[in-house]
């Protein structure tokens, strides 16, 4: 792997820490504004919970991938370490 796959693999990594946390402050955002009283109807109360288990659901899945490419990285920094 040459210098160039590393820096994108890095960035990649970043990105995704990124997204996840982006995601996971848009859903805490979203949930508090459920739980503030008459912000939000009582009909549309379960779109809003459900909206905000996607955002942590993506959230972790984009933990997950960072935390592929930052092992990836990892690897292959290892193979070539005397």
């Amino acid at each position: 792997m040459n210098e160039q796959q590393r820096n994108e693999l890095r960035a990649k990594a970043g990105d995704f820490k990124t997204y996840s946390l982006v995601l996971f402050a848009f859903g805490a955002f979203l949930y508090f504004g459920t739980v503030i009283p008459g912000a939000v109807e009582t009909a549309k109360k379960p779109f809003a919970l459900l909206a905000v288990a996607v955002c942590f659901a993506a959230s972790l899945s984009c933990l997950r991938q960072a935390a592929r490419y930052a092992r990836r990285l990892e690897e292959e920094e290892e193979r070539f370490e005397p």
